[in-house]
């Protein structure tokens, strides 16, 4: 009997331990209602708009937690009586790219370490200087880049960002464009912004 009242109990007890659901954390409901409210990020990059000056915004919709997409807007602030040292200088440009995040296991996701592919649409204006007028001549043109960067985003709980990040395209010329442009387009920036 007392055998049977053992067994009985052990049988009671595991099959209570194994019914029993876990139930998630005050931490892990308010990571999970942030994942699933908040997939869309708006930032600016600071560099450009200290060094060049520029104004270059970013979008970003969160795909899950390991990927997302987002578009790039390059539009510079400077003229061309500003860029006299410079025989080319980007003038506009829109960047589409997908990102794929890694080490995002733990919390929320879509931070940390990245990878990104992209594409870029830009314009920029060449300059020459013509001696016999003594005087500078500008033409503008249009390319198209493609390319590849990695970076790095930090990310609060309350939707605050950093994402530093580089890159390198290579440019789509057209033949009878040969001799006017850059062969590569670099691309990065140190973004601040907000996820909502």
């Amino acid at each position: 009997m007392k055998k049977l009242f053992v067994i009985a109990s052990v049988i009671l007890f595991s099959t209570a331990v194994f019914c029993q659901e876990d139930e998630p954390t005050d931490s892990q409901k308010r990571i999970e209602k942030f994942s699933v409210d908040k997939r869309n990020e708006v930032s600016i990059d600071v560099i450009s708009a200290i060094a060049i000056p520029a104004l270059n915004p970013r979008y970003e919709y969160i795909l899950g937690r390991y990927s997302g997409v987002g578009v790039d807007l390059f539009v510079s602030l400077e003229g061309s009586d500003d860029f006299d040292n410079f025989s080319e200088y980007e003038k506009f440009s829109l960047t589409p790219y997908y990102r794929q995040y890694f080490f995002s296991k733990q919390d929320y996701g879509a931070k940390g370490f990245y990878a990104e592919v992209f594409l870029k649409f830009f314009t920029f204006e060449d300059q020459t200087f013509d001696s016999a007028s003594d005087s500078f001549s500008t033409d503008s043109f249009f390319d198209t880049s493609i390319g590849a960067g990695i970076g790095w985003k930090w990310i609060s709980e309350s939707g605050f960002l950093v994402d530093l990040g580089i890159g390198i395209g290579r440019n789509f010329r057209l033949p009878s464009d040969d001799n006017v442009g850059w062969e590569v387009q670099p691309r990065g920036g140190l973004h601040f912004g907000w996820r909502f």
